[in-house]
């Protein structure tokens, strides 16, 4: 047994070695070593992400996921400063980060690794940034990076400006592996929303389990073309298709945007309006159902109102300013 347990772990230890280019010419670490406030380290992370068509996107290995939700459960506790674990350590980075708009120090977990050296990290594992003293159990989550411009910036502001717990950000844009996607297990699809093979939706799950029964949110930011849904300007979802109904948070949220933008048309679930709910999000789907429990080919089970914390945003391009939202997330969640 100790011989084949030698060979497995000499075994791993090669393939995690052989995903590492030797002598590659411009390999290089991407680190945003100038990035001074969170909306330019965010943006950077954008910039140096794998693109649309791209064909870069490495569905993590069981093991690095579990490796990876161990580093985010610590973070989580508010642990910033320890080793990676090996199967990590290749590719990503953790680090204390010091806004210079308010002084504030975050942890940062993101990859680094461009071991061709062509300017994008090679695996599209994303990025999750902790506030240990935050004010707000809020998980401000950016599943389409690029493909919903604007809304990287617009969730790091919101999640700094509201001193909320998580940021969480997809590692490549949704269609870097165009025709590949998948609901569930390892897959190629690089949709974080459609696949839970991938480290957003790992971090999601340990958000989960870190807070148990306690209340706390996710809140997903999205951003859907012009001409897309045109009866509203933002639609809010829980991931159902059924209207709000009470004291419900979206119901919430849309009256103190209201009364901030009278002018903007705020559609919900369950209206004709916009049928943008998403019902197949694979993260809005775990919170919404039973534990572990997710069917991937029907819509997802109306949640019981007091499991209602997954927070589906659409916005027109129009819309996605962050300081026009940070009021109305306050006065939601005081």
């Amino acid at each position: 047994m100790r011989c084949g347990r030698s060979f497995l772990l000499v075994l791993s230890a090669s393939v995690l070695l052989a995903t590492r280019p030797t002598g590659a010419t411009g390999a290089a670490e991407r680190t945003c070593p100038s990035s001074a406030t969170l909306e330019a380290l965010v943006a950077c992370l954008r910039d140096q992400m794998p693109s649309r068509g791209s064909g870069t996107f490495v569905a993590p290995s069981f093991a690095e996921m579990s490796a990876w939700r161990s580093v985010a459960s610590a973070m989580l506790r508010g642990d910033c400063g320890f080793a990676l674990p090996y199967s990590l350590s290749l590719f990503v980075q953790i680090r204390r980060f010091r806004d210079a708009d308010n002084g504030r120090s975050y942890c940062v977990l993101m990859e680094t690794a461009d071991w061709n050296g062509d300017g994008v990290v090679d695996r599209g594992f994303g990025a999750f940034i902790v506030d240990a003293s935050a004010e707000r159990e809020l998980s401000h989550q950016v599943s389409h990076p690029i493909a919903d411009a604007g809304t990287e910036t617009q969730a790091v502001t919101v999640f700094k400006k509201t001193r909320s717990r998580t940021f969480l950000l997809a590692g490549a844009h949704r269609d870097a592996r165009p025709g590949e996607g998948g609901f569930h297990g390892v897959s190629a699809s690089s949709d974080a929303t459609r696949n839970a093979a991938t480290m957003f939706h790992t971090t999601h799950v340990e958000v989960m389990a870190h807070y148990g029964e306690k209340p706390w949110w996710a809140i997903q930011w999205h951003g859907m073309a012009e001409d897309t849904c045109a009866p509203v300007d933002v639609h809010l979802s829980h991931g159902v298709g059924t209207p709000p109904a009470g004291e419900d948070k979206i119901l919430e949220l849309r009256k103190n945007l209201l009364a901030r933008e009278p002018t903007w048309r705020i559609g919900v679930a369950g209206s004709r309006a916009c049928s943008l709910n998403a019902t197949s999000n694979v993260q809005g789907r775990l919170l919404n159902s039973a534990p572990m429990e997710w069917g991937f080919g029907s819509a997802a089970a109306p949640p019981p109102r007091r499991s209602r914390r997954f927070v589906h945003i659409e916005q027109h391009p129009g819309f996605r300013d962050p300081e026009r939202w940070i009021a109305p997330v306050l006065a939601t969640w005081p």
